[in-house]
């Protein structure tokens, strides 16, 4: 009878997987208290729980097994399984040196894609997977499998790659390319790799004359990773990790608010091509739409807006709708426009008692028209006063000293709590706002930012705002609307 080819083990001799547990058990090497520590306080920071005791804790893709550990650390019973055999004996190797033969943490060998696996397991209070559902090849039907593990009142917290388009392609090619190789090239292409980055970074420094501080980036990396680790190994890790999915932010929260999860902590690292983290605590059972603005959101839709739902035809050909989560101060706030996506469809009276909205037949009408992506925000529009100057490469500016004292600042340029003024060309929403200026001089595409007294602006295509004969204009949501999208 022939031998049964293990699948991880077949899939890593194709190509198509990197072996985490090899590098997680060179990892395991260099483990101190110290990381043990950081990675401790992160786990507490991003839960918002001082403890877990008496908590059920799942590690989906435990790893190194640092935060079964850190879990068992805080009181919890952990369960902790991988695909991965390696990274299944990095955990087992981690429970034997802390908690060996402990009842209250054991370690599976399973795979998030095996149904009846996941099925097994139960429901726990915490399910725990940090940078795992993305590198399973079928990141949809991992998504679907954790899903029921997590009872109403549970929580999940997720970490997943951004995604950057363009350059994230060129990743998931690194990365093919990579685990394509024979295993004695892999490490001078990677080292290929990492010096032509660390040569920009360097750079970066020493024109600021701060090589200590890149010294640093290498000697007290630890200290800088919430997740203990080191930079060689995180770079290996990251050139390695195959296969290779990725979403945006509104992805993730769309994909699991469907399904009665509510999101209650976000780290958005928008701007770049490593994991934002998702919290969620489930609020409503499956097939429930949890609906909130998103922290971060680069669409008005999203991160002021309310979506419409049971929208249902008149006679007269308007279309009547509620929103799915009305906000307590939903009739107090006057104007309120309506969106699909970062389409401007028009304006709209507010909201009544029970949160119904009356969409005219006018905007009903309009081609491309769907009924089941409205968002509708508390908000005003008004058009930029006065001619735009231009500045250099593509950026245009455009005075709003009125709105001063929304603008992004040193502090708070970020996508969470800076300005919530939106550009729009026309009816559609201009794409990237908080962009660095160097960057919508350079690149273009529809980058702005509001800055101090002015608006920084690119035009889509690249064209002078006072020739192309495009309407430029700016929404500002309301303050009841603003105060409850705060993260």
């Amino acid at each position: 009878m022939a031998e049964q080819i293990d699948p991880h083990r077949k899939e890593v001799s194709q190509g198509s997987r990197f072996e985490f547990g090899k590098n997680w058990a060179r990892f395991l090497t260099t483990l101190t208290d110290e990381r043990i520590g950081i990675a401790e306080r992160s786990l507490c920071q991003l839960l918002k729980l001082p403890r877990l005791d008496g908590m059920r804790f799942l590690d989906v893709g435990s790893g190194s097994g640092l935060f079964s550990l850190v879990a068992r650390r805080l009181g919890a019973d952990v369960t902790s399984f991988d695909y991965d055999p390696q990274s299944v004996a990095c955990t087992t190797e981690l429970r034997r040196r802390y908690y060996a033969e402990d009842p209250s943490w054991r370690v599976l060998r399973g795979s998030v894609l095996d149904r009846a696996f996941m099925g097994q397991l139960g429901q726990f209070d915490i399910v725990y997977s940090w940078g795992v559902l993305h590198h399973t090849g079928a990141m949809a039907e991992a998504f679907a499998n954790v899903k029921p593990l997590v009872p109403v009142g549970g929580r999940l917290f997720i970490a997943i790659y951004n995604d950057l388009g363009a350059k994230t392609d060129w990743w998931w090619r690194i990365k093919r390319r990579y685990n394509a190789l024979p295993p004695p090239l892999r490490l001078p292409f990677a080292l290929g790799i990492i010096g032509a980055a660390e040569a920009r970074i360097l750079a970066g420094h020493l024109r600021r004359r701060a090589l200590g501080a890149y010294l640093r980036t290498w000697t007290d990396y630890q200290n800088l990773s919430a997740r203990g680790m080191n930079r060689w190994h995180d770079w290996i890790d990251w050139i390695g990790g195959f296969p290779y999915e990725r979403a945006d932010v509104d992805t993730i929260v769309d994909a699991f608010a469907r399904d009665g999860f509510e999101l209650t902590n976000l780290v958005d690292r928008s701007s770049g091509t490593g994991c934002n983290e998702f919290v969620f605590r489930r609020a409503a059972p499956a097939g429930t739409l949890i609906d909130q603005p998103i922290p971060g959101s680069r669409l008005l839709s999203r991160r002021f807006g309310r979506r419409l739902v049971a929208a249902e035809s008149a006679a007269d050909g308007s279309i009547g709708a509620r929103l799915a989560n009305p906000p307590a101060a939903a009739t107090a706030a006057p104007g309120w426009l309506l969106l699909q996506g970062d389409r401007l469809l028009g304006e709209i009276d507010a909201p009544d008692a029970s949160g119904t909205v009356r969409i005219p037949a006018a905007i009903a009408g309009v081609a491309g028209f769907d009924a089941s992506r409205l968002s509708a925000v508390a908000a005003r529009r008004e058009p930029l006063a006065g001619a735009p100057t231009h500045q250099r490469g593509a950026m245009w500016t455009a005075p709003v000293p009125h709105l001063a004292s929304l603008a992004d600042d040193a502090g708070a340029a970020d996508q969470q709590t800076g300005s919530p003024v939106f550009l729009f060309e026309d009816d559609r929403q201009l794409a990237r706002p908080h962009s660095a200026h160097a960057d919508i001089a350079r690149y273009g595409g529809g980058r702005f930012s509001h800055w101090g007294r002015l608006l920084y602006f690119s035009t889509s295509d690249g064209s002078d705002p006072t020739r192309n004969a495009r309407r430029y204009s700016i929404v500002v949501p309301h303050d009841a609307a603003i105060a409850a999208a705060r993260p």
